[in-house]
């Protein structure tokens, strides 16, 4: 210990020297810190055992008082830390996002040895807050002034021993602790780190963990630092710096990947077999400039190199992850050519690249990795570049490092395998023989059509935002990662591609080995390119700009000499600016391609053509995320058969997607039923079109469906409009309605949504609207629709909320007949319901109410069913509508209504209705069933005036789907349901049954 501390002291000179140089060369100063640390990894007791000395040199103008170290080991270790708080409120959502936990580190001495001149100080108690440890200096330390500390701490790693024997294969006979001998354990957060000083942004950066950072976000100051790790002699080290002392095990694992998996099976045992004989292995690992240190360690490794252009170490877990070795050193030589090509040089002697199931995250000189697909390893590299070799704060700019690893490993990919950016051959062999239908969507395209959608879903916000300040996980995804990416694609068609390779190298020379942000980015940018760019990153990084030019008037003449002048109107529609590009075509289909700045509300921009000119388009090419490509050129139609999701996976820019698909359908009124269906829409969500045509061959009549909806404005598609008219089956009807939604997030399931509209319907014949229903007693024909004209306005609200384990949702409607019907009435009913979630347990309370009142009685279309939904409902409901429709079978239940649900084949009509339900079930599923029991209580009233009849039944059911997971603003897959229940038990039966006896009742789509 008091060699470690002189050689720290000694140290400083050296070191601390090259700081200010570099303070005085760039204008820039940074502190200067170095790490000298001790760890011993303990397999008995499952432990690592370490002690830090940290050399700190204060290179600012500024005294300190104090500082601190982060510990993002700790983020999931205690219920009230900023990591599990946060979880606990993302994860209201209806997506469940998962980030594993560390290892938890316990800090059990902190020691200060020198603070400036002064250097006898006691035992110092700590602070230690969520991930960060704060510590008082005894002294100030003035500019230009260092310190010395020494830190000890444990680290437990009991879980990865327990999750390795637990993982073991029971049948297989092996010998003691043989169980442990394939772990892996990677160290990442093992010890304690120096946080960023920088008073322009915030002073001291000690920002705790937050629940959707990455191990790259930590903001750690660049520091040299020297380890020395002690482990059993049998684990093989592979660590982020250079081996200075010991051996880490290299040369005695070092195997071809070109060996047969028998051979290398029995060779790695042999290998094994040795290794276990030596005594402890120590090595010590220097880097000389490195934002953290991280190391693996297995006693499973092998060790295989690479001719690349630089030195490449891959290290794997023997014969079960051969074939990933093999493909990371095909890949590698490529992946380092790029970044090099496009960025600069590797700046250190060798680069490892580990295997690893569990993480991923990249420091200099080595990156843990799962996959060793190309774009993976790209992805990878971008972060040991950004911000492992240039330092940026993760936490407020991730955009930096999320939205460039996205952008290179894109443009590397489309560089491979051109405009798709993958292989359209091994695409189509990995897709199910269903999924081939659907065109193959590049990656380019498939990035910005979600990243519109987004942008359009009511819930878009700036790109650069702080990690933990967007409003889900999806809202982080698609900000710091694909909004990010296509920020950067946007800045190479501003600047040129030229420029916009000179910026990264520039970058990356000036700021390789110090911490830069948005400033200096934009600075480099502005240098580089020559160009004023704040009106770009502005708009992009700090608003939410609409981008929208339209092709105005064009106008062609020819002039006297022959040759042709076309004048091209643009006009600017949103509130963000672009360069934009327009496009002439003429001749030989040659074009010449003019820019407008876009800056203005319109502008003109003129071509001389020596030909007669062709078609001009605007931004053809997609580039400036223009919001309506429908304005900028020609329109056309594109058809496609209407397969599950294919609006969001085809997404043509400049065209109508027209989806089409047969209907067929049989009643008994109309016999067999043919017809087709076609659905239009622009980018999924907008100028959304249904038209449908049917014919009864028995009936002769010819049915049909329009209805057109669209969003109120641009930039939130969930606010909509829409209108409908259909005959079908006897009955008109048309409505005319307006729908407002306000979601915490994008897949949030806490929000409201609010309906109002008017409806009107008419019976056309009375033939179509009899049901049938069966149960013990026989089968009954009833009448279900009156003639009657009848004209309703509606309000309809609804309720969503999620904490936890507590779900809860309500939805009321309330309709009025205006006197132009035939009849007067006012309606008002709905449900609330409760979910809650016990370990491996789930509960559901559902209560249920109607009412009605008015001069008139409801007429038997809307008059409530204490059993299931009402007709107009069900007649909605375009699974069941009218009699002898195959869907419509005897015992089809819908659900709704009182929701009495043992009395399905027992229509229960009623004036009013009070009930409740109760479900209870098991959390779990079998072969995607989940079983729950249910009981069923309530009052009916059957006129306003009469008395109730109480009624109760019980029984148990089965549910397959039926999620209602939500993405900008739509409930996804809640049609995808189906149910089946078994009421057991009526508490008033029919004459003619029994209390107890066996009923079943199936029900399709979502709940009413």
């Amino acid at each position: 210990m008091k060699k470690v501390l002189c050689l720290s002291i000694i140290s400083i000179i050296p070191v601390f020297s090259l700081a200010q140089t570099t303070s005085a060369n760039h204008a820039y100063w940074q502190q200067a810190v170095r790490y000298q640390i001790e760890a011993t990894l303990d397999t008995a007791t499952q432990n690592l055992t370490g002690n830090a000395v940290i050399t700190y040199k204060n290179n600012s103008p500024d005294t300190l008082k104090r500082i601190y170290l982060q510990a993002p080991a700790n983020a999931f270790f205690d219920e009230e830390n900023t990591a599990v708080k946060e979880m606990r409120r993302f994860q209201g959502g209806s997506v469940r996002v998962i980030q594993e936990q560390d290892y938890q580190l316990t800090v059990q001495s902190v020691q200060f040895h020198q603070v400036g001149r002064e250097a006898e100080f006691p035992l110092r108690a700590f602070n230690f807050h969520d991930t960060v440890l704060d510590l008082p200096l005894p002294a100030p330390l003035l500019p230009g002034d260092s310190l010395v500390m020494s830190v000890g701490y444990t680290q437990d790693y009991k879980s990865v021993f327990t999750d390795s024997a637990s993982a073991e294969r029971p049948h297989r006979r092996r010998e003691r602790n043989r169980s442990t001998e394939n772990l892996q354990i990677d160290f990442v957060h093992w010890y304690p780190r120096v946080a960023v000083y920088d008073p322009a942004k915030r002073g001291w950066n000690a920002e705790p963990f937050h629940f959707l950072m990455s191990a790259e976000n930590v903001y750690s100051e660049f520091a040299a630092i020297d380890v020395t790790i002690t482990v059993p002699g049998n684990y093989i080290i592979a660590g982020s710096g250079e081996v200075t002392a010991g051996d880490p095990g290299w040369q005695a694992v070092t195997a071809d990947t070109a060996m047969k998996k028998e051979k290398l099976i029995a060779w790695q045992d042999s290998v094994r077999q040795a290794l276990r004989q030596a005594g402890p292995r120590q090595v010590r690992f220097h880097a000389e400039a490195a934002r953290n240190f991280i190391w693996s360690a297995s006693p499973a490794f092998l060790r295989s190199t690479a001719n690349a252009l630089y030195p490449v170490n891959v290290f794997y877990r023997g014969a079960e992850q051969q074939a990933f070795a093999k493909k990371v050193l095909q890949n590698i030589d490529g992946v380092l050519r790029y970044m090099r090509d496009n960025v600069g040089a590797y700046p250190l002697p060798q680069l490892n690249i580990v295997a690893s199931s569990r993480r991923e995250t990249s420091q200099p000189a080595m990156m843990l990795v799962e996959g060793s697909d190309e774009i993976e390893l790209v992805f990878a590299l971008s972060r040991l570049y950004f911000p492992g070799l240039t330092g940026s704060d993760g936490v407020a700019e991730s955009w930096m490092i999320n939205g460039l690893a996205l952008f290179f490993g894109k443009d590397f990919a489309e560089k491979r395998h051109g405009k798709l950016g993958y292989n359209a051959d091994s695409a189509r062999k990995e897709m199910g023989v269903f999924a081939k239908l659907y065109p193959l969507p590049s990656f380019d395209n498939l990035l910005r059509n979600f990243t519109r959608m987004y942008m359009s879903s009511g819930q878009n916000e700036p790109i650069a935002n702080a990690v933990h300040k967007y409003k889900d996980p999806p809202g982080m995804f698609f900000n710091s990662y694909m909004k990010a990416d296509l920020l950067y694609e946007m800045l190479r068609y501003v600047v040129g591609d030229s420029a916009f390779r000179k910026i990264f190298h520039r970058y990356y020379n000036e700021w390789k080995f110090k911490n830069a942000g948005e400033a200096e980015f934009i600075a480099i940018c502005e240098q580089t390119s020559g160009q004023d760019l704040d009106w770009f990153f502005n708009q992009w990084l700090h608003r939410t700009p609409t981008v929208d030019y339209q092709k105005g008037e064009v106008v062609k003449k020819q002039q006297p000499d022959g040759t042709w002048r076309t004048e091209v109107e643009i006009k600017r529609k949103g509130d963000g600016i672009m360069p934009v590009e327009v496009v002439l075509e003429h001749g030989d289909s040659s074009k010449i391609v003019q820019r407008w700045d876009g800056k203005s509300e319109s502008g003109k921009v003129v071509f001389e053509t020596p030909e007669k000119p062709g078609r001009v388009a605007v931004d053809p090419n997609d580039q400036i995320l223009d919001n309506n490509l429908l304005n900028n050129g020609r329109r056309r139609l594109e058809f496609k058969p209407d397969l599950p999701f294919m609006r969001f996976i085809h997404i043509p820019g400049e065209a109508y997607l027209v989806l089409w698909r047969p209907e067929i359908g049989y009643n008994a009124v109309d016999g067999l039923r043919l017809g087709l269906r076609t659905r239009t829409s622009y980018r999924a969500f907008y100028n959304n079109f249904t038209l449908q045509l049917e014919y009864g061959f028995l009936s002769q009549a010819v049915d049909g469906t329009m209805s057109y909806s669209q969003p109120l404005r641009r930039s939130n598609v969930g606010n909509r409009y829409a209108l409908m008219a259909r005959k079908n089956e006897g009955r008109f009807e048309a409505e005319a309605n307006l729908r407002l939604q306000s979601w915490r997030s994008i897949t949030s399931s806490t929000g409201t949504v609010w309906q109002m509209g008017v409806n009107f319907s008419r019976l056309l014949d009375e033939a179509y609207t009899f049901r049938k229903l069966e149960n013990d007693t026989g089968k009954v024909k009833l009448q279900e629709w009156e003639n009657k004209k009848i004209l309703l306005a509606y309000l309809q609200a609804e309720a969503h909320f999620s904490r936890r384990r507590l779900a809860g949702e309500t939805q009321w409607r309330g309709e009025i007949a205006l006197p132009n019907g035939d009849a007067r009435f006012s309606k008002i009913s709905g449900r609330a319901a409760i979910n809650y979630r016990l370990p491996g347990l789930r509960a559901r309370w559902q209560g249920n109410l109607g009412t009605s009142f008015g001069p008139d009685r409801l007429p038997l279309q809307d008059t409530f069913h204490g059993e299931g939904a009402d007709a107009r409902t069900r007649f909605r409901h375009d699974k069941v509508k009218t009699i002898g429709d195959w869907t419509a079978g005897a015992h089809r239940l819908v659900e709704g209504g009182g929701n009495l649900r043992g009395y399905t084949g027992t229509p229960l009509l009623a004036e009013k209705y009070a009930t409740f339900n109760l479900e209870l079930g098991p959390a779990l599923k079998i072969l995607g069933l989940s079983p729950f029991v249910f009981y069923d209580r309530g009052a009916i009233w059957p006129a306003r005036g009469a008395n109730s009849l109480t009624r109760a039944n019980a029984g148990v059911a089965l549910s397959f789907g039926g999620s209602r997971s939500r993405l900008f603003g739509a409930t996804l897959f809640s049609e995808l349901a189906f149910r089946v229940y078994f009421p057991l038990w009526l508490s008033h039966p029919l004459p003619g049954e029994e209390q107890r006896q066996f009923r079943w009742y199936f029900a399709l789509g979502k709940s009413l």
